[in-house]
């Protein structure tokens, strides 16, 4: 089986992921969730104009020719709070104290703002008085300081798209909007298992040969980052029969396994104890590629087992959250509703060289970086492969991808790359 381009590859998987239905969740729980269906305002906000100012609604006519030298002065008789309609009106030379979010009275057509009167307050008890007099020393524009109606959106306005993940702002405009439910799709089930005789759980004894697995969890991490659920399987040994033993509830051919996607850590190589697409194949799986033309994660094997997606990525921690990242975070994305799939891209200059050592014909290249922001320019991306990080791991610095223009084998430092920005 011939090697695909990433393109190739990626299509390849998002052809095989089917979206998933809508459930209904109480608003508070949206955090992170994908919209299903849009939110339209059920009316105009606000729904009737209202003072954007704490001062003194009055006619802006009645203001005309106002100065410092001379003034033009009102009385008031009457307070109004945010959320409450005044009980009287605003005729000629009249007005009503207002604060900040305030239905605006009848005959009213703008707000003048407390800072920019003369007070000339009638005496009272240490409380805000109910009624006095003040002054205005310029005149006002009409609708000055006073939000009209619909202003903010209008009934039936697109608030949030279907598609999108919704944070903390849309939360509060759903709660603004007065819905305690709301339609957002299901979170595909991801099954992580790691695969290999030398891996041992965080906190036990090593033996001689075996290491700490880790990228079980980072990418068990990242799953659960970009919306999916999780189910740690944990580790299994060089043992084929056992690795199908583990999986079979998950991933059954006839489509009634519980998992959307599973994917296993290690021995997706061509080695004697790579066992991954053997087991994909055992459990009834159809391989659609085992080789990927990139730099990140190119020994992959992809297959399917009745409608669950299986992913065998290679055991190298940099190079399973580097295959993870390309191939199978876009599969979560769609299953779980996304309308965009790609991270945003952002246009930065290299902060040093890069060489591409080897640099392989027709295939991918994306180096690991972090990105500073400095002022209003371009981001600077480092890339990790080419700078000291001491004892950081190149992964757990990464907030970023560069995306290396095909048949380029060397960038200079200040050279504008395209960059996968990863936390966007």
């Amino acid at each position: 089986m011939k090697a695909n381009t990433y393109r190739e590859s990626l299509d390849s998987v998002l052809a095989r992921c089917s979206l998933l239905g809508a459930e209904r969740v109480f608003f508070r729980e949206i955090v992170g969730r994908v919209l299903a269906q849009n939110l339209s305002a059920k009316r105009d906000d606000p729904p009737a104009p209202k003072s954007a100012m704490d001062g003194f609604a009055l006619r802006a006519a009645d203001t005309a020719g106002a100065t410092e030298k001379r003034p033009v002065r009102f009385a008031f008789d009457e307070v109004v709070g945010a959320g409450h309609q005044a009980e009287g009106t605003v005729t000629a030379g009249g007005a009503i104290r207002v604060m900040t979010g305030a239905l605006l009275p009848v005959g009213a057509d703008a707000v003048v703002k407390q800072e920019d009167t003369v007070s000339q307050k009638l005496a009272g008890d240490g409380k805000p008085s109910t009624s006095g007099r003040f002054a205005v020393t310029a005149p006002l524009a009409l609708g000055e300081n006073v939000f009209p109606t619909g202003s903010r959106f209008a009934r039936d306005d697109v608030l949030v798209p279907a598609g999108i993940p919704l944070n903390s702002q849309a939360l509060g405009l759903f709660a603004g909007e007065g819905r305690e439910d709301v339609h957002v799709f299901r979170r595909p089930l991801v099954v992580i298992l790691a695969l290999g005789d030398e891996l041992v759980e965080p906190g036990r004894r090593l033996e001689p040969g075996q290491i700490y697995v880790s990228n079980l969890y980072a990418l068990e991490a990242e799953a659960v980052r970009y919306g999916a659920e999780t189910l740690n399987l944990g580790i299994v040994g060089d043992d084929p029969a056992a690795i199908r033993r583990r999986l079979r509830r998950y991933a059954q051919s006839d489509g009634s396994g519980r998992a959307h996607i599973v994917v296993t850590i290690g021995g997706s190589h061509q080695g004697d104890f790579d066992y991954v697409g053997d087991v994909q194949e055992g459990l009834g799986g159809q391989i659609h590629f085992r080789r990927t033309r990139i730099n990140l994660g190119g020994s992959t094997v992809f297959g399917t087992v009745g409608e669950t997606l299986m992913f065998g990525l290679p055991g190298t921690p940099l190079v399973s959250w580097g295959a993870f990242e390309l191939l199978v975070r876009p599969a979560i994305w769609k299953m779980g509703g996304r309308r965009t799939l790609e991270h945003r891209v952002l246009q930065a200059r290299l902060g040093a060289p890069l060489t591409m050592n080897p640099r392989r014909p027709g295939r991918a290249h994306f180096i690991p970086a972090m990105l500073e922001f400095e002022g209003d320019g371009p981001p600077r991306a480092f890339p990790l492969t080419e700078r000291p990080t001491g004892s950081q791991p190149t992964a757990t610095l990464a907030d970023g991808l560069i995306a290396v223009p095909e048949d380029t084998d060397s960038l200079a430092e200040g050279d504008s790359v395209p960059v996968w920005w990863l936390q966007g």
